[in-house]
This record gives structure tokens, sequence and C-alpha cells, in this order.
């Protein structure tokens, strides 16, 4: 079998739809399958680590822009980003009449290039949706009702959980497929760890910092902690910015708050197993995820997770079972589990450990790729 999978553009390969899909090639790879990704952008390179997977780049722009932007110049750049795309359509298509892979596998809502050469060459074409869009990174699709049309023509479409599945079946009218994201488990694992063992309590929330992932609402349960007489806490943001004024208004927040001695901000890192040793809880504060591989990630480092109670969050965690939640946008109710975790921290290590043993269970990589390779053995047939 011969797979070709076209990646959606992004700035970094660090995102979780990017890291999904090096693990999933590698997996495919290890297990014999060939494997061609389709990069749309020359200044990212994949840390691929099999040699049977070959990267191909084909220079393409996204489809996704802000959802609240409709000025002329932005209309002018959907034409532009339209004209440039037909060619890499046209590369796209020269390419894969030489490598002839047997499916088509594309990687995220981004661009309709790698359907279109699908179709040209009448070659069966699978669709993962990985993002909300609208709901979790504020972003809407040019052309939206075009690459619609190719999505219901997919021989099949995957879902990466519930949340994505509800709203994209009633937009689409179709059936769509539940695979869950799994992960290299082993590379993120702390098999040994004593969390809630020393005075200060150490808190981190990873992510891409923009405003629907939800970073000023802990820094706000910091302060109320902080000024209600819970000082022996620590919380640090790691992320990358991609949203300068929300990243200033954090910043102004703890400035004028005097939280400096509370809240530190750092860049993304690329292997967040040292910081997380040294934490006890981890916080997803994203007003809506599509799934949440940090949260998978937090729960095998051995840390506490205490998550917003919507969209795949809450189909990771139950509350007061392999984590906690609280009510999304409400920063008092995110200081109070927090508060509620320093105080039972007996009971918070037995939640931790049935929040390691269950992602354990539930999210390894070969676990979605056996799923995968069954959706393409019955498209084939």
């Amino acid at each position: 079998m011969k797979v070709c999978f076209f990646a959606h553009s992004s700035k970094t390969y660090k995102n979780g739809a990017a890291l999904s899909l090096i693990n999933i090639a590698n997996e495919m790879a290890d297990r014999g399958i060939e494997v061609i990704i389709i990069l749309p952008n020359k200044n990212i390179q994949y840390p691929i680590t099999n040699r049977r997977v070959k990267c191909i780049t084909i220079p393409a722009l996204s489809m996704r822009t802000r959802i609240d932007d409709f000025s002329i110049t932005n209309k002018l750049k959907e034409k532009i980003k339209k004209i440039y795309n037909w060619f890499s359509k046209q590369k796209a298509i020269s390419i894969l009449k030489k490598e002839k892979p047997n499916i088509i596998h594309i990687n995220g809502l981004d661009t309709s290039v790698g359907a279109e050469a699908a179709i040209s060459l009448d070659i069966p074409y699978v669709w993962h949706i990985r993002q909300l869009l609208e709901e979790d990174f504020g972003m809407r699709l040019h052309d939206k009702s075009k690459i619609y049309k190719l999505l219901n023509r997919a021989n099949s479409v995957i879902a990466i959980s519930k949340t994505v599945k509800e709203k994209f079946e009633k937009i689409l009218n179709i059936d769509l497929t539940i695979i869950y994201n799994g992960i290299p488990l082993e590379n993120y694992m702390i098999s040994e760890k004593n969390s809630f063992s020393a005075n200060t309590v150490n808190i981190l929330l990873a992510g891409r910092i923009l405003e629907q992932k939800g970073q000023l609402d802990a820094v706000k349960a910091m302060n109320h902690l902080v000024k209600t007489g819970t000082k022996n806490i620590f919380l640090t943001i790691a992320g990358q910015v991609e949203d300068n004024g929300y990243a200033n208004r954090i910043k102004e927040y703890i400035i004028e708050h005097r939280l400096n001695g509370y809240i530190e901000i750092i860049d993304h890192i690329n292997d967040l197993r040292q910081l997380r040793k040294k934490c006890d809880i981890g916080l997803i504060c994203s007003k809506k995820e599509a799934f949440g591989r940090v949260t998978i990630e937090t729960m095998v480092s051995r840390m506490l997770v205490i998550g917003a109670n919507t969209g795949g969050t809450l189909e990771i965690i139950k509350d007061n079972e392999n984590g906690l939640l609280y009510h999304e946008g409400d920063y008092l109710s995110l200081a109070n589990k927090i508060k509620y975790a320093i105080e039972n921290k007996n009971e918070m290590k037995s939640i931790i450990d049935r929040g390691y043993k269950s992602a354990l269970e539930n999210y390894s990589i070969s676990k979605v790729v056996d799923q995968i390779i069954d959706i393409y053995d019955s498209i084939q047939k």
C-alpha cells in the first residue's frame, strides 16, 4: 500500500495536527507502508524518523482566515490564493501521476488542493478533520462552500472527537467516523513522580497563546487565589504567541495585579517533559478543544488535569475520576478547582494515577493507525 498525505499549512510542525500526522506517518512506515507527505510550506520540514517516508514540497496557501475579517484586502487575498493554489493543484497532479498512491489522506481543513488532485486522477481520498476552526482557532475558510462540497465527495471523513463529528455531520449531512488522536506515549511518559510533594504547587498551561486557548482565565484565577490567601502556587504559561494583542493583555494584567512572583510566560519548547516533571497540575482552558493532544500528554506526565467542561476535553476527562472539570470561561470556577486540588492532595494523587492509566489504555498511536488502515481497506475493496 502507498499513502499520500497532504499536510495543512502552518508556521511550525509543533501544533497538534502536524504532530499527529508525523506520528501516523512514522507508524505506518514502521509497518512497511510506503508514505508520501506533501508539504505546503518550503520553510517547514517535518522531523521524520523513518526513511520509508518521502516528503515533497508543493507550495500552497492556506484558505483559513480570521473569522471577523471581511475587508476588501482580505477578499483580494482570497482571489490571489485561489489562483496560486490552482497552480499547486497542477503540480500535485503531476507528482501523483509519478508516485501512484493507492490512497490520498488530507490532514485538516485548510485547502482543496489534495481533494481536487485526487478527483482528477480518480484516487480514493480520506479527509481528516482535526479542527473546529471557528470555535477553537477563531478562523473560518475562504471558499467554504467549495471545500464542503469536496468533503462530501470524500470516500471517508474522519473526526477526531464527538464534538467535531457532531458539528460537521450537521453541516455536511454525511456520516463521519470518530478516531480519537493517539500519541507516541513513550515520548511523554513520566513513569515515576511524586506529585503534590513540594511546598509550592506548580501549574502548567501549555499551548498556543491566543484568546481561544483561555490563558487569561488562568491568570485571573491565579490572581483570585493569591488575593484570597493561597500563595503557595506558581503558574507557567508555555507557548508560541499567535495573537500579540491578547498576549499583551495577559502581560498587562500580570503587571497591574503584581503577579510577577506567581506567573511566568515562556516560549514554546519542543520537549516539555523536564518542565512537566516539576509540575503538579496541567490546565486546559480552551473555549472548545476539537480534541486535546496536550490533555493526553499531561495525563501520561502524571499531572492532574484541570480542564474546561467543553468540546474534546469533556470527552477525555471525567470529573473527579481521571481529572477535574470547571465551567469554561469562569475563572472563579477554575480557581475553586485549583484550591480544591491543593486542599485534597491525597485524593488528587489517586486521580492522577487513574488519568495516567486511562491515557495509556486509550490513546496509543498504534491503535489510531489500526483504525485508519481499516478505513483504507474498506475503501479499496
